[in-house]
């Protein structure tokens, strides 16, 4: 399955939140490392122009 760079995107922003949470330096560092995992693999998602699949709703409507 290919993810979207979206999904990448709120994956990054996910950790980050919890990175700006987290008390525990070392966790906090291993978050901010998957972060920057998630925003390059958001940034080859971009390049390859995978996008998020159409919905079962958006299609009803079209």
């Amino acid at each position: 399955m290919i993810m979207s760079e979206n999904y990448f995107r709120d994956r990054a922003d996910d950790c980050n939140r919890l990175a700006r949470e987290e008390s525990d330096l070392e966790m906090r560092g291993m978050l901010c490392d998957l972060e920057l995992d998630y925003r390059a693999k958001a940034l080859h998602a971009a390049a390859h122009g995978w996008r998020d699949a159409p919905r079962y709703f958006e299609l009803a409507e079209a």
